[in-house]
């Protein structure tokens, strides 16, 4: 492995030349020099010359730099770990800019094991699912499977035909000596390869040239074969699969790496309330009805994944989903009980595994391991406590492996009771002191602890492993454990040697291809999606039209606000008096400046009514279909958070921040408009953004032209109702033109109301509301929308413009058949499942008891 700062194990002759040359280059930062100076090379091969040459011409001011824009590039492309743990949000993903080198020798070395190994545990998987033919001859001891929580029993007896072992994750380690050892299989549903990718596209943009120039292997293959290997597990079928990947929801820690899977796969992001099992059948609730569903990616913890025969108290999962898979009509991945192959006691054992169904040893070994449910190896970890890792054989929520020698003797005791109270549920291993690699500080480099996840899958009668992984590093200096939970950095994984699409086989399509009604229907919206995608446009144009009618009120404020008893001071007041009603926020308090009222309404906390809740909201709903929204949106959505956390407390001059605020605003709106493609996705996003510029419009107008002002306040007030609306310019090239209404206020009221050419007017909304509608197969929202329309366009503007009342009146009710227009658009096409009757859990094994610690 190529390592930059790795510490040395013996250079060789071959190497120590070039060590050398680096350690006197010239114009080099001494510490940054000293430590590649120590780095060992193996291979000795030219390309590995030249990638160390390159990151040499780094120096320390430029690796600073680099930290700062890794963590912009996360924040813009939306990348977070651990919401349960940080909030809703989640913490941003911690990626170091230097990649980890593995040169083609070592790889293929360490690729034949890994196939070699993920043989094995499909072997295993397939034997306890029907014969057990390792149980019966004592190969694995029957308790420690059959009272693992992994086995979970309403799966097991289903044929392996059916429930196929289609992927795996592997945790790897090196020890002192450069062997790669087996920390972790992740058979049940292996997570990490959306964040791979992710990684390495952040640090091709911090090193673009190198990223270039160098030949390696590339991750996006990995994803196509990965899509070709799911598919081949669909059952027998005419039709062309159709695929879903099961996600706990937005909630979830590792919902990013879901998302962006799914988006990388082509596939729907589904959460429970999205799927039903009808007739033994899981079908997809989509915007045209319901969809047959053939095979269900599962990121749902298996117990949970079946309220009906698994846990009684999921709302995670779908009822039904284990007879499904019984009776062979949809596929499962992992299937669920694959857990059961993530068991300490499989790791103590593989060696005699791997004997006795393949006739040869572990290409990979794993550290020395003994299972306490055995006598010998209970007596072997009691007596030696003090020097080994002690973990539970089941992973569960909450559970972390102990070292022996970091307990005092008290909690030495402690764990000695604990394990011989229940010696099955523990394992004990000798501690693998973990090779390290270089990362990236503000104080220079620095030297971690460095675990290797490989991702894999069975395609026919192979298995293709990702040419990489997801490297990660502890999270602090000294830490012998590298999780993500605990704050680990990821590292990109570079694989010298081949051509960037060598290692991945050709994925071919199964069944005919599709005829144009089958393409039609291949863009379905789930109720939750379409709620989010609805919400997503109504909130983007709420941000829009709050941001714009703030910054029209602060120039109303420069202009009038130190000239009281004014018609403009007057139309000023009138603004700032409509702003309360808008959005059921506090109106500006006595003695308080315009400028911190504004201020307040932009950043300020309150749960509704300023820009910072719409952008807030804004940002959930993405996240709540972030396999559907374009990738780009998020640099867009994170310098619109960026905006608004920037404008500092005692700003007041606020138009800078306005202007900041509407150019992300305009680009995700242009995201929408011109990158996105015109199914039921984008119609759910217009028609939140048509119904929610109408309803601003209408509620606008009404309620800051009231009776009793002057013409030239009213004026003023006009001028200002049209920049809010961006119609300035049209309105005076339309006065200049002598077209349209003589009087100014009946102008500004059939520009912003009727005129069908603007794409501001309330008519234009109305209008391409009803085409949305049309577009998501509702004919008879669509007509309703058409009807609102027309009753619009007859509004006689001439006598609101005279009768302020009659305007009032006249818009409220207009306002009042909108939002009846969108309560029949929640009820019918954003109506989730009745909630799940929660039933007390059963128990299948002593697992409860080992999950309850």
């Amino acid at each position: 492995m190529t390592s930059i700062g790795e510490p040395a194990t013996g250079a060789d002759e071959a190497t120590a030349p070039f060590q050398e040359r680096v350690a006197g280059r010239d114009g080099i930062d001494d510490a940054l020099g000293a430590e590649v100076a120590h780095g060992r090379l193996t291979g000795a091969k030219v390309d590995d010359e030249r990638l160390v040459n390159e990151l040499l011409r780094l120096d320390r001011r430029t690796f600073r730099s680099a930290l700062a824009d890794v963590r912009r590039f996360v924040q813009d492309d939306g990348i977070t770990y651990g919401a349960h743990a940080e909030g809703e949000g989640g913490r941003a993903w911690r990626i170091d800019p230097l990649p980890v080198v593995l040169d083609a020798q070592e790889w293929q070395r360490l690729e034949r094991g890994l196939h070699q190994r993920a043989h094995v545990l499909g072997l295993v998987f397939d034997d306890l699912s029907s014969r057990q033919r390792l149980l019966h001859d004592g190969i694995l001891p029957a308790a420690s499977v059959l009272g693992h929580p992994g086995y979970v029993r309403p799966a097991f007896g289903i044929s392996p035909e059916r429930r196929p072992l289609a992927m795996g994750a592997t945790d790897l380690g090196r020890d002192a000596d450069g062997n790669w050892n087996v920390l972790y299989d992740r058979t049940q549903a292996p997570s990490g390869a959306g964040y791979a990718m992710a990684t390495r596209r952040i640090v091709s943009r911090i090193l673009p040239r190198l990223h270039r120039s160098t030949e390696m292997s590339t991750l996006l293959g990995y994803f196509h074969t990965m899509a070709a290997a799911i598919r081949d597990t669909a059952p027998t079928s005419d039709a062309p699969p159709r695929v879903v990947l099961l996600s706990p929801g937005p909630l979830s820690e590792t919902a990013f790496d879901q998302a962006f899977t799914a988006s990388l796969l082509g596939v729907p992001l589904v959460e429970a309330d999205d799927l039903v099992v009808r007739d033994a059948k899981v079908w997809l609730r989509g915007s045209h009805g319901l969809v047959p569903v053939d095979v269900v990616v599962r990121r749902v913890d298996e117990t949970y994944s079946d309220p009906l025969d698994l846990r009684g108290d999921s709302k995670l999962g779908v009822p039904g989903l284990v007879e499904s898979t019984r009776l062979g009509n949809t596929t499962v991945l992992n299937p669920i009980g694959s857990g059961v192959l993530e068991n300490g006691v499989i790791i103590a054992s593989f060696d005699r595994i791997t004997r006795e169904l393949l006739g040869e040893d572990p290409i990979l070994p794993s550290p020395p391991t003994w299972w306490c449910g055995d006598a010998k190896g209970l007596q072997h970890v009691l007596a030696n406590l003090e020097r080994l890792v002690i973990k539970p054989a089941a992973r569960a929520e909450g559970s972390r492996l102990i070292e022996g020698w970091m307990l005092t003797n008290s909690e030495r005791d402690a764990l000695r009771s604990r394990v011989q109270a229940e010696p099955w549920a523990w394992i004990g291993q000798e501690p693998l002191p973990l090779s390290t690699t270089s990362i990236v500080t503000e104080q220079g480099l620095e030297q971690r602890n460095f675990v290797l996840r490989t991702f894999g899958v069975r395609l026919g009668d192979d298995h293709v492993v990702m040419r990489g992984g997801l490297g990660r590093v502890s999270a602090t200096a000294g830490a012998s454990t590298v999780s993500s939970e605990r704050g680990a950095l990821a590292k990109d994984v570079w694989v010298l040697g081949n051509e960037p699409g060598a290692g991945y086989p050709l994925p071919s399509a199964r069944g005919e291809r599709a005829g144009p009604q089958r393409r039609a229907n291949l863009f379905e919206t789930t109720p939750r999606g379409a709620d989010n995608l609805y919400w997503l446009g109504r909130y983007t144009e709420r941000t829009d039209g709050t941001t714009r009618l703030l910054a029209v009120t602060n120039d109303l404020a420069g202009d009038h606000s130190m000239h009281p008893g004014t018609p403009g001071a007057a139309a000023l007041e009138a603004v700032l008096s409509a702003i309360p009603q808008l959005y059921r926020t506090r109106p500006m308090a006595e003695g308080e400046s315009v400028a911190d009222f504004l201020r307040h309404l932009v950043a300020g906390p309150a749960p509704h009514g300023t820009v910072a809740a719409s952008v807030d909201r804004v940002v959930r709903a993405a996240q709540g279909v972030r396999d559907l929204v374009s990738g780009d949106t998020w640099a867009v959505l994170a310098s619109l958070e960026r905006a608004v956390a920037e404008i500092p407390d005692d700003a007041d001059e606020l138009q800078p921040h306005f202007d900041a605020l509407l150019g992300p605003i305009l680009a995700l709106q242009g995201i929408t408009d011109n990158s996105m493609y015109r199914d039921t996705t984008w119609a759910f996003i217009d028609a939140g953004t048509r119904m929610e510029r109408a309803q601003f419009v209408l509620t606008v107008l009404r309620n800051v032209f009231v009776p009793g002002g002057s013409p030239i306040t009213e004026f003023h007030i006009s001028e200002a109702v049209l920049a809010v609306g961006d119609s300035t310019i049209s309105h005076r090239r339309r006065v200049a033109s002598a077209i349209g209404p003589s009087t100014h206020l009946e102008s500004t009221l059939d520009l912003l109301v009727t005129d069908r050419g603007n794409p501001r007017s309330v008519e234009f909304q109305l209008e391409h509301l009803a085409t949305d509608l049309e577009t998501v197969g509702d004919v008879e929202l669509s007509e309703a929308a058409q009807q609102l329309a027309a009753r619009v366009s007859w509004l006689d503007l001439s006598r609101l413009a005279d009768d302020r009342d009659a305007l009032f009146d006249e818009f409220g009710a207009v306002l009042a058949e909108l939002r009846e227009l969108n309560d029949r658009l929640t009820q019918r096409h954003f109506r989730r499942q009745l909630p799940l009757h929660a039933v007390q859990p059963q128990r299948w094994s002593m697992s409860e008891r080992w999950l309850a610690r």
